[in-house]
Order: structure tokens, then sequence, then C-alpha cells
């Protein structure tokens, strides 16, 4: 029997690929097929061929080639959009050769399901995420029945079949006396629980939540709309992130930036809660946001900071100070020179590098003469770097996201080292952070066959940050403010002559997590109005 599944990629700019699967394999229908000799391949003997018209493989032929990727990456000089295809062809086999979804399949009015995939690559560690597309907007569930003595089986409008098992159901009952009705803590003692946990009966309500009975009792409800999430976490090896529930993330270059303008008034801001709002949001989306007109007062950056976040102390102080003067001998840090200071991110050398960072402009040369003297801030989006070198050079990507780098600094007598990857994804391919800062990186260790890779990718890497078009260039003028997210947006400093030049910027560093949360509460009140 054949099966014919629709894939629908996110990706604008592929086409609608038609894959039809039997017992035996899969055929693919569309621009990009493939092709690999139907032994086991090894090291030296895979090929890849485009093909225009219909490619066959087999399930063992796309198993055997995904794994080759894996473990000969040094042969596999691939393209993204290709190692995508390969990744999620596997992913799809997998999911069309089970049992439950032919049973799906069989019960269907007909054997074509819409499915709805989300690729997200991560180099040669690329991952696939796929979900039947559902018919309306409200969950339900169709069926359930005992698929062993520890798990039950529930389907959904939408097709979607997961295994719920017995003991994790009962560890996450989300009634009063299991969850915090303020803090949402769990309170149940996961420890206690007994692992052969069975339930008494189970049924679905008239009002479509899943009722179980415990042995000792227990009376557990379950809503639809929260077992489907989690089941298809299950099913499809997946997971949501804590953005999920925020707007996408808006990447940029330096003219996307500059059309956008995150500037709001130092007054929007501290006295209203709409301008608190939009201070925010711009904050999350663009990872960055410009104050206009605050008071040209030492503190203020601070009292701006305790305005949405909790102020992170470090090794300076609640605040520091970068000082310029005409006349200052032997400044301590090279931030306090004239030197051109290259893109980086704060403290990579700690546990956990400062999540934001504010600088506030208390005093400058004016801008005509800032023009010609230098002094000119730049700022960077690290994930939108991040995301071209993931689609251009994958292998580079995935070198970035697996060679740990030590970052090492002495400060105030004492000696700070940390190791970071340069960039963090999660494992589904959300980027998470940055970190890049070549004056604290220490000498790279590990296996010698990993050095030339490592500086060929980082190469890459900051050559694209330095193209003029890439970067969000401004002089700051006293009175503007700037806040970053110090895991994201890289920044940096043109050159100046320290002899002409007098410059005071006060800065301060603050938690991330206040952003999200505040956002997601922002959200929260918008859905109720």
């Amino acid at each position: 029997m054949s099966y014919v599944l629709n894939m629908d990629r996110e990706d604008p700019t592929s086409r609608k690929q038609s894959l039809q699967t039997d017992s035996d394999g899969v055929i693919v229908d569309g621009n990009r097929a493939l092709s690999v000799d139907s032994e086991y391949p090894h090291k030296g003997s895979i090929t890849f061929q485009g093909l225009e018209g219909l490619g066959y493989l087999t399930f063992c032929q796309v198993k055997s080639l995904y794994s080759a990727i894996k473990t000969f990456p040094e042969v596999c000089h691939l393209n993204a959009p290709l190692v995508m295809s390969i990744r999620s062809i596997y992913s799809l086999c997998r999911l069309a050769a089970r049992p439950t979804f032919r049973g799906l399949l069989n019960s269907a009015r007909n054997s074509e399901l819409s499915i709805t995939r989300q690729i997200q690559n991560t180099g040669l560690r690329s991952g696939a995420t796929a979900a039947f597309a559902a018919d309306d907007d409200h969950t339900t569930i169709t069926r359930t029945f005992p698929t062993s003595h520890h798990s039950l089986k529930i389907g959904f409008q939408d097709n979607l079949a997961c295994n719920f098992y017995y003991i994790w159901l009962r560890d996450n009952c989300q009634c009063s006396s299991c969850i915090h009705s303020e803090s949402k803590q769990k309170m149940v003692d996961t420890v206690s629980l007994d692992l052969n946990i069975k339930p008494e009966s189970y049924h679905v309500t008239e009002n479509g939540k899943l009722k179980v009975i415990w042995p000792d009792g227990h009376v557990s409800f379950y809503d639809p709309d929260w077992l489907h999430k989690h089941g298809k976490d299950f099913e499809l090896d997946s997971y949501d992130t804590v953005h999920d529930n925020l707007p996408p993330l808006t990447t940029w270059n330096g003219e996307v930036i500059r059309n956008l303008k995150p500037e709001i008034s130092y007054k929007e801001v501290m006295e209203t809660e709409e301008g608190l709002k939009k201070w925010l949001t711009n904050m999350y989306k663009y990872g960055i946001a410009i104050m206009k007109d605050v008071p040209r007062q030492k503190g203020e950056v601070v009292k701006v900071m305790e305005r949405f976040a909790y102020v992170k102390k470090t090794k300076w102080g609640s605040s520091f100070d970068v000082i310029c003067e005409p006349v200052q001998n032997d400044p301590k840090h090279l931030a306090y020179t004239g030197m051109y200071l290259e893109l980086h991110t704060d403290m990579n050398y700690l546990e956990k590098s400062p999540g934001i960072q504010a600088l506030h402009c208390l005093k400058a040369n004016p801008a005509s003469d800032g023009d010609s003297i230098g002094g000119q801030s730049f700022f960077v989006d690290g994930f939108y770097i991040a995301k071209w070198l993931r689609k251009e050079h994958p292998s580079s990507f995935h070198t970035l996201t697996s060679t740990l780098v030590e970052f090492k600094i002495h400060s105030h007598n004492m000696e700070y080292s940390n190791h970071q990857y340069v960039l963090c994804a999660s494992k589904s391919g959300h980027l998470k952070e940055v970190h890049y800062n070549t004056r604290t990186m220490a000498p790279l260790r590990g296996p010698a066959d990993a050095v030339q890779p490592f500086y060929e990718a980082y190469k890459l890497l900051g050559q694209k940050m330095r193209e003029p078009e890439s970067q969000f260039a401004f002089n700051l003028v006293p009175g503007d403010l700037v806040a970053f997210n110090n895991r994201r947006i890289l920044h940096g400093r043109t050159s100046f002559d320290p002899r002409r030049t007098s410059r005071h910027l006060e800065g301060c560093y603050g938690d991330i997590d206040e952003i999200i949360t505040r956002c997601k509460s922002f959200l929260k009140l918008d859905s109720r109005k």
C-alpha cells in the first residue's frame, strides 16, 4: 500500500514535495532528489546526485545516508538545503513506518494527509519536526486505548496519536492539589510514585477532558490542548522553548534595523505602561533598543534598568564608567583607550554572562566633531549572522556549535575563566546565545584536527560581522541610552584620538529573564481584553 504525504516547508523559497511511501521505502517527487548505492556507505564512497525526475530510495538507503553524514562529515560537503532534505526524508520514513501512523492512514477517508513540517537545521546536526495539520483550531480527543501495562494511547482530531505513560500522567497531574495555584510549582513527590502505577479507570468527559481515577482515589483531569502539546513532543522528538508563546524574533542587518528604528523616549518608558511594553517588545524582538532624552546624570542607567529588570552586580559594582579624557595615564581596560574595539559580547569568561547591557552617554564631543575623530558605536545581530552561516556554511556552523572555547581575563587580582560555545543552539535548532570576544579567547584546546576547521569557521563568522551591511552604526550623544541583549547582539566602537576626545559612558548589566517574563505577562493581558 502506498501513502502520499504532502510536505510544506516553512522556507518560502522551497517548493512543495510529494513523498510516496510503501513497505520498502519512499519515492521523492520534486526538484531535489537523492541517489545513493544500496550498500551501506563507507568513507569516500558517498555520492550525491540532483535528479530532475523521480529518485527512489529505500528506507535502509535513507538511514544509511543519514548515518554516513553523521559519521563522516568530512567527506559530505553538502549545502544546507540538501542536508535538510536528507534528514527530513529520514524522519518522515520513520514516521510512515510506525504501525500507529499506518493505522490512522487506513482509517482515514482518503490517503492524503497534510504534514506541516518545520525544519530546524543545525549544520550536520540537522533535525526535523513534523505535526499533522489540524482541520480546525479546536483540539479534541477522539479515542483512548491501552497500549501496554504502562501506557495509554490517545488519538486527536487531527489524526495525531500519542503514547502517554501512566507514571508521566500521574506525575504531571494539573489539579489544584498537585499544582500550586500561585507559583504553578509541582507539589507531587515524583520519587514516591509507584513506577508501575496504573489507573483504575479513565474516560473522556462531556467537556472533552480526559478523566483518570488512580488507585488511591485521586482524580486527574487533563485538558486536550495540554495533552496534544506534550503528545507532539513525545511522538516527534521535539520540545517547546521559553520563546514559543512569544512573537517570533526579528533578525536584522544594518538596513533592516535602521528602517525599524527601535527608539523611544525616556519619559514614555519611565512613566507609562504602554511605553514600557514597547521598550520590552523592542528588546525582545530585535535584541536592541534606544532611549532618547535620558537625564544626563550619573545613576540614571541603573534607574532605567530597574524599570524592567534586576541589576546584575559584577566585579565593577552595580554600574561602571567608561571614561576617556585628553589627559589620562595608563588606563586599566582597553575600553578606556582610543583603540578600535572589535565586535564582541561581554564577560563570556563568567559561568553565565550578563543577559542585558545598557550604556548611557553622559558626555561626548559634538556630533560634527565626532564624525571626524571617530568613537562611533556599532552593533551586529549575532543571530542574523549565525543564520547566514548555517545556510551558507553548515559545516562551519556545526563547528562553532560543537567546539568549546575558553574565555579568560585577569582582573581585580583574580583570573576569571569559563568554557563556552561560540554559537549555542538547542536540539531543535533554535539559536540561544552567541559568545564572541577575540580579546578574551584563550588558546584553543582539544584534538589537533579540530584546530583548522575552527579557525576557518571563526574567520567566516567574523568577516560577515565586519561587513558594513551587517552593522548598525551611530554616534551616541549625551542623553542617549542603548540597551541590548548581551548574548545575541555584538557591540564595538571605532577608534578615536584620545588627545582630542572627551567621552563618558555609564553602563550596567541586568538579567534578561524579566524581559521574557514581562513580555509574556503583557501578552496574557492583551488576550483578556
